[in-house]
C-alpha cells in the first residue's frame, strides 16, 4: 500500500507541475500525449484504490458527480460591476474626481490591465484548498460552480508557496482562447449541437453547465484580477500591484499585460496600444480596466451601490456598419413601458450578426429623426449592446415616411402616459392589457404579493392560453375541473391550488399594493405606502402631492401610482378584487408612529449583519422602514450604522475600521421601545 500510495503523489505532484508551467508561467514542458498518458496512469491507480483519492487530485477535475441545480451563495464582499468610458473625457473625468474624493492634487498611481471578456468568478481558499466558487450573479449572491470550477486546470486546487493566508477570496475572469472556441462550435455543428455566438457565451455556458464533465471538455481558462484578505496579516502587500504579483506566485494565473501609470499619458498610450493589439491576441477583451494602485486609498474611496470609486473601465467603441431600416416595432413590457425596438437587416459586427436593436425611448427616436427603410448607422456599444449611432439621411427617399411615437398601446389601444420625470412613455391598462397580462399575473401571485403554493408560471401560462383567466379576479372563480384539464395536475394537485387560493384572500395591506405592480412600487414602497394610508380608497384618490409626502416615494413613483389609478379598468378591478372576491387584510399588521420624524432611525442609512434572536431579518428590515430608516446591502462611508446580531460577517469588521457606529441586539431593543412610546 505505502509503494502505490508513493506512486500516486509523485504522479500527482508531476502533472500539478506541469499544470503550473502552462497554465502560469505559459511554458509547455512536456507533450500533451505524455501529459495525457500520466493522467490516465493516475486515474487508474486511483480507481483500484478509492481510499487514496484526496480533494485535491487532478483527477478530481474529471470525476465529479452531476448537478441537477446550482444554489446560491452569498458573498463575503459583493461584485460590484465596473464603472464604463468610452472615451479619453470620461476617464480623466474620472481620475480629476478621485483626487478630490481623496483630497489630493498630486499624481497618484494607477494600475492598468486588460478587460478581459469572459466571466467573473469568485473562489475562496481555506488553508490554501479551493472550498468554494461563485459566479457573480446580482453581485451580492452567485451560483455555486464549485463543482464546475474544479475542472478548469488553470485554477488550482491548491496554493503553493509561502505566507498563504488562512483564508483568501481570488476573483479573476473565466474565459476560452479563440482558438478554443472555434474548435467547440466546428464540433458542435459536426454533432448538430447548439453553436455559439462568442468566445464568452460560450465560456459562460461551459462554467453554468449542469455537467462538471462537460465543463471540463470546453477547455475554459481563468486569469486573476483581485483577491481580499479575510484578516489583514499581510501589510507588506499595500498595492493592489504587490497582491496581483503575490496570488501569481501562489500559482493563480495572472494576466502578465499590467502596466503601472503615474499619468493621464500612460494611461491613454497603453489603451491605444492594446486598441490596435486586441484582433491579435488569443482571447477576446472589451477595453481595459484601470484601478487606483494603493490598497489604501481604495478603501478610503470606498464605492456606491454599484460600483467601486477608484475603478474604471476604459472600453473599446466596436466597429460601426451601415444597413437599412426595415421596421420599428413598440413593444409593451410587464409595468406597461412601451419599448421601441428598430428592425434592420442583419449585420456581422465584433463577431457577432445582429438584426435588431432596441431605441430606448420616444426622445431617441427624436433624436435619430428615423424615418422607415433610413440608411441607418449601427455599432456594438462596449462591444456587447447592439445600438443605432445615427442616420445618413443625404440618402433617404423623399417621400419616406416618419417614425412616429404611438399615443395608444399598440396591443390594448389605450391611451398611453408619459411620466416625464422618468421618461418612459407607458400602457397603465395593466393586468387588462394582454401584453403585460402573462408576467403580471406571475407577479400578483408571487411570493411576495398574494402566494399561491403550487401556481407557478407554467401553470399560469396555461389557464391563460386555454382561456380560463383573463385577470386575477378570475383565478379566485376556478373550479377542480378547470385545473385538472391542465398538464401535471391531478385531482389532488388541483384541490391544493384552489385551498392555497382561497387562503391568500387573508393577506396585508403591504402585499396587496406589491401585487398590483404598478411600477417603481417594490417590496419597500409597498411597505411606505401601506404604513401612510389608513383606507384603500385613500390611496385609490390620492392625487401626486399627496404621494409625494410619502417619505422614500418621490416624483417618479408618485406619477406611476396616480397614472395606474387613473386608468377607470384598474379601479374597477381593484374594487373588485375587495368588494366581490372579498380580499382582505388586518389594520393591525401595521406599524405606525405618530411622530416618525422625531425617531432616532428616520433618514438613517443602516446595514444589517448577522442573526438575530427576537426579530426575523424580514421583520426588523419592516421595523426599521417604518421608523424611517434606508436598509442598504453593504457598508460604505456614508453608513450610518451597523446593527450586528450573533455570527456576524465581514461587515462587522469592515464597519469598524470606518468608525461607523455599531448597535447590538440589546440596543437596538432599547431605542425601539424608546421610539413606540
Amino acid at each position: 500500500m505505502t509503494s502505490t500510495k508513493n506512486k500516486i503523489d509523485k504522479l500527482r505532484k508531476n502533472i500539478l507541475k506541469y499544470e503550473y508551467f502552462y497554465h502560469t508561467l505559459d511554458e509547455s514542458i512536456v507533450s500533451d500525449a505524455e501529459y495525457d498518458y500520466l493522467l490516465h496512469q493516475l486515474y487508474n491507480l486511483e480507481l483500484k484504490n478509492k481510499e487514496l483519492i484526496t480533494s485535491d487530485s487532478p483527477t478530481q477535475k474529471i470525476g465529479a458527480n452531476l448537478l441537477s441545480k446550482f444554489k446560491k451563495i452569498k458573498h463575503f464582499f459583493p461584485m460590484l460591476s465596473l464603472e464604463n468610458t468610452f472615451d479619453i473625457n470620461g476617464y480623466l473625468t474620472f481620475e480629476k474626481r478621485i483626487k478630490k474624493l481623496i483630497n489630493i492634487d498630486v499624481a497618484v498611481s494607477l494600475c492598468c490591465e486588460l478587460k478581459i471578456d469572459g466571466i467573473a468568478i469568485s473562489i475562496i481558499y481555506e488553508e490554501g484548498i479551493l472550498v468554494q466558487a461563485a459566479t457573480r450573479g446580482d453581485g451580492f449572491q452567485g451560483e455555486n460552480v464549485t463543482a464546475n470550477a474544479r475542472m478548469i486546470e488553470s485554477i488550482p486546487l491548491n496554493l503553493k508557496g509561502v505566507d498563504i493566508p488562512k483564508r483568501l477570496e481570488v476573483r479573476g475572469e473565466v474565459f476560452m482562447l479563440k482558438s478554443d472556441f472555434i474548435k467547440l462550435n466546428q464540433n458542435n455543428k459536426m454533432n448538430q449541437n447548439k453553436i455559439f455566438s462568442n468566445p464568452r457565451n460560450a465560456a459562460a455556458g461551459s462554467l453554468r453547465h449542469i455537467n462538471p464533465k462537460i465543463t471540463a471538455k470546453r477547455k475554459l481558462r481563468f486569469s486573476c484580477y483581485g483577491c481580499y484578505f479575510f484578516k489583514e496579516n499581510n501589510e507588506e502587500l499595500t498595492t493592489h500591484y504587490k497582491r496581483l504579483m503575490r496570488c501569481s506566485s501562489w500559482g493563480l494565473p495572472v494576466n502578465k499585460d499590467i502596466l503601472l501609470c503615474s499619468n493621464y499619458i500612460e494611461v491613454i498610450e497603453y489603451y491605444k496600444k492594446f486598441e490596435k493589439k486586441r484582433k491579435s491576441l488569443e482571447f477576446d477583451i472589451d477595453g481595459i480596466v484601470i484601478k487606483v494602485n494603493s490598497i489604501e486609498l481604495q478603501n478610503k474611496l470606498g464605492f456606491n451601490t454599484k460600483s467601486p470609486r477608484w475603478a474604471i473601465a476604459f472600453k473599446f467603441f466596436s466597429a460601426e456598419r451601415i444597413t437599412i431600416l426595415n421596421d420599428v416595432k413598440f413593444q409593451v413590457g410587464r409595468t406597461g413601458s412601451i419599448t421601441p425596438v428598430a428592425y434592420f437587416d442583419p449585420v456581422y459586427i465584433s463577431g457577432v450578426m445582429i438584426s435588431k436593436a432596441s431605441l430606448h425611448n420616444k426622445s431617441e427616436i427624436e433624436r435619430l429623426d428615423l424615418h422607415a427603410h433610413d440608411s441607418v448607422i449601427i455599432c456594438r456599444s462596449g462591444d456587447v449592446i447592439p445600438r443605432v449611432l445615427g442616420v445618413i439621411q443625404t440618402i433617404r427617399c423623399k417621400n419616406a415616411k416618419k417614425i412616429v411615437f404611438p399615443k395608444f398601446c399598440p396591443v390594448c389601444n389605450t391611451q398611453l402616459l408619459e411620466n416625464i420625470e422618468e421618461k418612459i412613455i407607458r400602457c397603465h391598462a395593466g393586468l387588462t392589457c394582454d401584453a403585460q397580462k402573462q408576467k403580471s399575473l406571475h407577479h400578483f401571485f408571487s411570493k411576495k404579493s398574494l402566494y399561491v403554493i403550487g401556481l407557478g408560471p407554467k401553470i399560469i401560462n396555461e389557464l391563460i392560453q386555454k382561456g380560463l383567466v383573463k385577470n386575477p379576479i378570475d383565478f379566485f372563480y376556478l373550479k377542480n375541473i378547470d385545473l385538472t384539464k391542465l398538464k401535471n395536475v391531478g385531482n389532488k394537485k388541483s384541490i391544493n391550488i384552489i385551498n392555497s387560493i382561497n387562503k391568500c384572500k387573508q393577506t396585508t395591506f403591504k402585499r396587496f399594493i406589491y401585487a398590483l405592480g404598478i411600477p417603481g412600487v417594490g417590496d419597500t414602497v409597498s411597505e411606505k405606502i401601506a404604513n401612510y394610508f389608513t383606507k384603500l380608497d385613500e390611496l385609490i384618490n390620492a392625487d401626486i402631492l399627496k404621494l409625494n409626502d410619502i417619505d422614500g416615494v418621490g416624483k417618479v413613483i408618485s406619477n406611476n401610482i396616480f397614472n395606474y389609478f387613473s386608468i377607470i379598468s384598474n379601479r374597477n378591478m381593484v374594487n373588485e378584487l375587495i368588494i366581490k372576491v372579498g380580499i382582505f387584510w388586518n389594520n393591525q399588521d401595521r406599524y405606525e408612529l405618530n411622530n416618525i420624524k422625531k425617531t432616532y432611525f428616520f433618514h438613517k442609512k443602516i446595514v444589517l449583519t448577522g442573526v438575530f434572536k427576537s426579530f426575523s431579518r424580514m421583520e426588523l428590515k419592516r421595523i426599521l422602514i417604518n421608523l424611517g430608516a434606508k436598509i442598504l446591502n453593504n457598508i460604505s462611508q456614508k453608513t450610518d450604522c451597523l446593527i450586528y446580531g450573533k455570527n456576524f460577517g465581514s461587515k462587522f469588521f469592515k464597519a469598524k475600521n470606518l468608525n461607523i457606529r455599531m448597535i447590538n441586539e440589546e440596543e437596538l431593543e432599547s431605542l425601539i421601545l424608546i421610539e413606540k412610546n
